[in-house]
């Protein structure tokens, strides 16, 4: 009964699914909604009673759909009926699923070991499919809420604003273009402080200096010397040296372009007294020529279009930093930057809501800066956002979880925090997957098996099926809201994929050790970019994606059979995620370099910052433990195959959430997109 149930739903999800991927369905109202539900759950229910000995029992899952489908639809009474009904018949199938392995788990004990390892093995798809939820989540608000009101402030509310410039070794010529658009800023009553923070070579901040006294006195360029606490140290620093009538602050990246009418345009939500921080869109220029840095521009784009609007319907939106403004005194009540913390600025957002305050998220961008321009840049700014998630999850966790100590903090705004760090470990499940799904290639090739609940049969397709709808949906929702091609969505879910093992590396990194430092220097020089270069760059996830490739291969060669095919199937697409990594390596070599481009391509913001210690610590065990798999794997090729005997074979669930944002995409998943993607994120789309 619980497979059926299992088929039955994953079919409905499936189908609805397609379904929604028509042009204005998903946000349609409920007099078209309903009856295209209706009709949706009307036919899988005849083509399950059709091919099934029990119609009665299919006619009782079709009204369980209806009536968690409209349960799901009053709890978000803002959602269409096909939202409702998308997310409801996902959850589920997963859900059925799950009571299907955890049957087969513990109805046949087989020893202490077969127990454990089956157990951790429910574990881990619980958890997947329980992140895959969670994006599903944000999708269905993105796309099939309807519109809220936004918040609305007082446009003569003009306060002393103080915008802030941290720089750290940058190009003269790319900080230089930010100044300027600052100096055309049109606010009656701004200063701007540029912090340079620890610059090594005094020629460099000297010239930073005399074009901040070229830009006239609205211009303050402090110079701090050995100062702690890295980006965090020297802002705190610089908001004590403020006058003390500035309210506001203002932090913008050394590489952006700021637009005129940035902060007017926004500012005007702080004559709310409860408003204590907005956030606009993070935007990039200087992208469009390039497949792979469009690519990387829409994994960005998933979290400011997807990931921060659902969070702003419960008041949970993060400040990212840049493009963001901040009330001061708030600033100051919750005692300024956290230095501890690498993405101190998510951080601060949500003491701030602690503290019962609000966050307002204004959806249009007023800015445009640069994305990394190396992949190994790249990765250690995702390094940075995975780990600043689990910092965040580990000093916060008691708030975000425990009743009655998350002080003014609400249930949603809990959820979203949580879920912010929590869809980072999607990349770490990936890992999981790819672990198990090559042990059980090298026992199916040896013919042997493996101490673990097995699958066979038509339950097998539910993992592809539960894997295939989450990708298109993260595709197709960063495709509407971005309004970019196909081409352009997978080129950003591949960028989400690129990136799983450096996310999964910061996230053991993060739980194993809480503090970090940083390294600001690229890893090559111009010129040198070879293919031994590219490979370097992404050699673990070269030598996963080759060890997935050959196992799948070994397990279809020595026991072909529809089970085989489909876990093969599935250790191919984990094997493909890995194999992005040198695809993105290596495209990010082939960027052709503007002037400006190869400028900042020797800054810090483009080669990124990653911690300088334990990145590496997983690095030489599973080096050599791919490679002595790899060499089995490739011995049983050669084996001549025992008496073909029916294979009972271990089936791990696998959901690649969008991102992280993470996530997860996340994923991820996420979709990135961990998803997934998102600046100080939740995720991919990480994204988590």
């Amino acid at each position: 009964m619980l497979l059926h149930a299992a088929l039955f739903f994953g079919a409905l999800a499936g189908a609805t699914t397609l379904v929604a991927l028509i042009p204005r369905v998903i946000a349609a109202r409920i007099w078209v909604g309903l009856p295209l539900g209706l009709v949706l759950i009307g036919i899988t229910a005849s083509i399950a009673s059709f091919e099934s000995a029990d119609p009665t029992f299919d006619n009782e899952l079709a009204l369980i759909a209806l009536v968690t489908v409209t349960v799901t639809r009053l709890w978000q009474r803002r959602w269409s009926w096909m939202g409702a009904q998308l997310f409801a018949t996902a959850c589920l199938a997963a859900i059925a699923y799950l009571l299907f392995a955890g049957q087969l788990t513990f109805e046949t004990v087989r020893g202490p070991i077969y127990v454990l390892a089956s157990a951790v093995l429910l574990l881990l798809e619980i958890a997947a499919l329980s992140l895959s939820a969670s994006y599903l989540f944000e999708i269905i608000e993105a796309l099939a809420r309807k519109p809220a009101r936004q918040h609305q402030g007082d446009p003569k509310f003009l306060p002393r604003v103080a915008l802030q410039v941290p720089a750290y070794n940058e190009p003269i010529e790319v900080v230089t273009e930010t100044l300027k658009s600052l100096a055309a800023i049109d606010y009656p009553d701004l200063i701007v402080q540029v912090v340079d923070n620890n610059t090594p070579d005094e020629s460099n901040w000297k010239a930073l200096e005399k074009v901040c006294q070229d830009l006239g006195p609205r211009f303050q360029f402090m110079h701090l010397e050995n100062w702690p606490g890295y980006k965090a140290g020297a802002l705190n620093e610089a908001n004590r040296r403020l006058p003390k009538d500035v309210e506001i602050v203002g932090v913008v990246d050394s590489d952006y372009v700021v637009n005129a009418d940035w902060p007017r345009a926004v500012v005007d939500h702080f004559a709310d007294p409860n408003v204590a921080f907005v956030q606009t869109p993070q935007n990039y220029r200087d992208w469009s020529d390039d497949q792979y840095l469009r690519g990387l521009y829409y994994s960005y784009q998933y979290f400011f279009e997807i990931t921060m609007p659902s969070r702003a319907h419960r008041n949970a939106i993060i400040f990212a930093g840049t493009m963001g403004l901040i009330r001061l005194s708030v600033l100051r009540e919750i005692g300024g930057w956290n230095s501890d913390i690498v993405t101190e600025d998510a951080e601060a957002s949500l003491r701030m809501l602690a503290r019962g305050h609000r966050g307002v998220y204004e959806p249009r961008p007023f800015g445009a800066g640069l994305m990394p321009l190396s992949f190994d840049g790249l990765k250690k700014q995702r390094f940075r956002w995975a780990l600043g998630g689990m910092q965040i999850l580990r000093l916060h966790w008691k708030t975000l979880l425990v009743p009655g100590a998350g002080e003014k903090l609400t249930l949603g705004q809990r959820i979203h925090y949580m879920l912010g760090s929590v869809q980072w470990f999607g990349d770490p499940l990936m890992a999981c997957f790819t672990i198990l799904l090559l042990a059980t290639a090298f026992a199916t090739a040896f013919h042997h098996q493996l101490p673990i609940r097995t699958m066979t049969g038509a339950i097998l397709g539910l993992p592809v099926a539960f894997l295939a709808t989450g990708l298109l949906r993260a595709v197709w929702a960063m495709r509407l809201k971005t309004k970019c091609t196909w081409r352009d969505a997978i080129a950003g879910l591949q960028v989400w994929f690129a990136l799983s093992w450096v996310v999964t590396l910061a996230c053991v990194r993060g739980l194993l050790r809480f503090h970090t430092a940083f390294l600001r220097t690229p890893k090559s020089k111009e010129g040198e970019a070879t293919w031994f270069q590219v490979l370097r760059s992404a050699s673990i996830e070269v030598l996963l994606s080759v060890a997935g490739f050959v196992a799948a291969i070994a397990m279809l060669v020595r026991a072909p059979s529809m089970s085989t095919a489909a876990l093969s199937f599935l250790l191919v697409f984990q094997a493909s995620v890995y194999a992005n990594a040198p695809w993105a390596s290596a495209s990010a070599e082939g960027i052709h370099l503007t002037p400006l481009r190869r400028a900042y391509k020797r800054s810090a913001q483009s080669t990124g910052a990653w911690p300088a210690f334990g990145a590496t610590l997983l690095g030489v065990p599973a080096v050599a433990g791919l490679i002595a798999l790899g060499v089995l794997l490739i011995a049983s090729l050669a084996t001549p195959p025992a008496a073909p005997e029916p294979p009972t074979i271990s089936a791990p669930v696998q959901h690649k959430a969008s991102p992280s944002p993470t996530t997860s995409p996340s994923a991820s998943p996420s979709p990135s997109p961990s998803a997934s993607p998102s600046p100080s994120p939740s995720p991919s789309p990480s994204p988590s």
